[in-house]
């Protein structure tokens, strides 16, 4: 008899080890979360894969019991928005790379590809707030001030969602241009090819692709959530 294994609850078990460990909790996380973008297609979508690491981030957290929970909180969210970045950026380069190369996605790719990157521009901040809510492990202000924190890396987020949606719009345009001037004839990939060649795009981790994730990297997050802890710390003086 044959079994099956959920990805995401191996993304959970993972998450919930890194941050149960509690050392270099955001660049860890982050791989984990860019790895296995491509798996969650099969998986419920990138939204699911937000809710696994959120929820095994939720139960390392409540293990480990660190001194500080808000900072470790900010680094779940940025590993988030770091390894999805990471995945959007891939999925526009894998569009570009193959209009280029007069090949054409499937619709069926280019719908499931378009339903998931809205889903994340749109559930972001809700799923992590959400996921941090389930349970008792973390204050009420906690849940809140790691949901402000998710809002900030959601923005940072959008210019790579929006990039890579405009991508999947214009894909069949660019791909009936690219093979009019290069005078060959239409080449329909198999279903499914999107996503091996965006996987294939983030195993390479090509420079421009570094280059333009690093927007969603940069420490802005974190000197906003300082800002907030300095502005509480005024009030209570």
């Amino acid at each position: 008899m044959s079994t099956t294994t959920d990805p995401n609850a191996a993304v959970k078990a993972q998450a919930e080890r890194i941050v149960a460990d509690g050392t270099d909790i955001r660049p860890r996380l982050a791989a984990v979360v860019t790895q296995n973008a491509v798996q969650s297609q099969q998986s419920g979508g990138l939204v699911a894969l937000i809710r696994a690491v959120v929820d095994g981030a939720r139960e390392g957290l409540d293990r480990s019991v660190p001194q500080d929970r808000d900072t470790a909180l900010r680094q779940v969210v940025d590993a988030l928005g770091d390894g999805l970045s990471q995945a959007a950026v891939a999925g526009r380069l894998a569009l570009d790379e193959a209009a280029g190369a007069s090949r054409q996605f499937t619709g069926e790719d280019l719908t499931r590809l378009r339903d998931d990157l809205t889903a994340v521009r749109d559930l972001f901040a809700e799923t992590v707030e959400r996921g941090l809510s389930a349970g008792k492990a973390f204050t009420t202000d906690q849940v809140a001030t790691a949901g402000r924190h998710a809002d900030r890396v959601g923005e940072r987020l959008g210019p790579a969602v929006t990039q890579a949606l405009d991508a999947v719009r214009q894909h069949p345009v660019a791909f009936a241009r690219e093979s009019l001037q290069a005078g060959v004839s239409a080449g329909q990939c198999a279903a499914g090819a999107l996503f091996q060649a965006i996987g294939a795009m983030l195993q390479r981790a090509g420079g421009e692709m570094r280059q333009e994730g690093a927007a969603i990297r940069t420490p802005s997050g974190d000197r906003g959530a300082a800002t907030e802890a300095t502005n509480k710390n005024k009030g209570k003086a």
